[in-house]
């Protein structure tokens, strides 16, 4: 079983990190929002959730630097 560093890493080298993690925050926003209609009680783990996206972000910035990538135009 990887790592959480090591699934980061695995996403960033397969360039879809930041897809992946735009596709983690919108789950969690529609559980969010199903929530809000249900009045449900599953914030720990939403909490969670958020809590572990905020460490990749974390990880992310203290090891990495964004690169623009080159198209048509450089």
């Amino acid at each position: 079983m990887r790592t959480r560093k090591q699934q980061i890493e695995f996403h960033i080298k397969s360039d879809d990190y930041f897809g992946s993690l735009a596709t983690m925050i919108n789950l969690t926003k529609q559980v969010l929002e199903k929530d809000i209609e249900k009045n449900a009680t599953s914030k720990k783990r939403q909490i969670k959730t958020l809590d572990k996206l905020k460490d990749d972000l974390l990880f992310l910035q203290e090891n990495y630097q964004i690169i623009k990538k080159c198209g048509k135009r450089c």
